[in-house]
């Protein structure tokens, strides 16, 4: 009687845990799927298209990954709304901005240096009609870095043994993304060719990406938003003052010395 009591008080708390995450899933997971995780404006969108076009060459389609398309092919859990996904791909790959999450078992996690990211996520939410000036949005807390040493923290201080975790820097896929993109397979267990991995690279480069945006812009009136190139966006040397970077320093301290420290030299 015991031991089945302690089985239904277990089987509870696991159904209450799956309740406070399944917001952040589609509705038909499956253990395999692959979650492209995130916090805002750290480059997920450019690692979308590589690693959609990489897969399409694989499977040898006519097609390649668009601002139309990529959603169809590398689902964006936040858009799903709990609704089922389709698989098209020989790997399902999500992206999500989610916090940690128990029941992603397969993560590559995009970090991005708070400096930058800071800038591209103020000038995308200036967008959406944030006003407030830079230094209040770094400071605040649902945006700002604070947001971002959580979101970090959430991922790296867990310890989910079951779970796998690919950390991508976004600058070194920037550097060298031939080197990032094979050995980020890798991991998966796909040796991918020269070929390929060029291809997927070559079709997501800036120009494309911009040309492609655009196209869309075209044709969706409703489409005001900008994640590809640099147009009528402040830049750092504009945003960041003295005060602030120290700031940002100062608040994600132990994150920085972890993954940047030649960032606080």
């Amino acid at each position: 009687m015991k031991q089945a009591l302690k089985l239904i008080v277990k089987d509870g708390r696991e159904y209450y845990r799956y309740l406070k995450y399944k917001k952040t899933l589609p509705k038909n997971p499956k253990h395999d799927d692959i979650y492209i995780v995130e916090f805002p404006k750290s480059g997920v969108t450019w690692l979308q298209h590589i690693i959609g076009n990489i897969e399409l060459k694989l499977l040898d389609k006519n097609e390649y990954i668009t601002f139309y398309n990529h959603h169809k092919y590398l689902p964006d859990v936040h858009q799903l709304r709990n609704s089922k996904i389709n698989r098209f791909l020989n790997r399902t790959f999500i992206k999500t901005h989610a916090k940690f999450n128990p029941y992603y078992y397969f993560v590559i996690y995009l970090i991005r240096n708070p400096f930058d990211v800071m800038v591209s996520y103020y000038n995308f939410m200036g967008e959406q009609g944030y006003e407030s000036c830079f230094e209040l949005f770094v400071k605040d807390e649902n945006y700002g870095i604070y947001a971002w040493k959580r979101h970090v923290n959430s991922w790296f201080y867990k310890k989910v043994m079951a779970q796998r975790i690919h950390l991508l820097k976004y600058e070194n896929l920037l550097n060298n993304a031939k080197n990032e993109v094979k050995s980020m397979y890798a991991n998966l267990g796909v040796d991918l060719s020269e070929d390929v991995v060029e291809f997927g690279i070559k079709q997501s480069a800036l120009e494309f990406m911009q040309r492609s945006e655009n196209h869309y812009k075209m044709y969706n009136p409703n489409y005001n938003m900008s994640f590809v190139g640099k147009n009528n966006k402040k830049s750092k040397s504009e945003l960041m003052t003295t005060e602030i970077r120290q700031f940002i320093k100062d608040v994600a301290k132990e994150e920085l010395q972890y993954f940047y420290p030649e960032l606080i030299m």
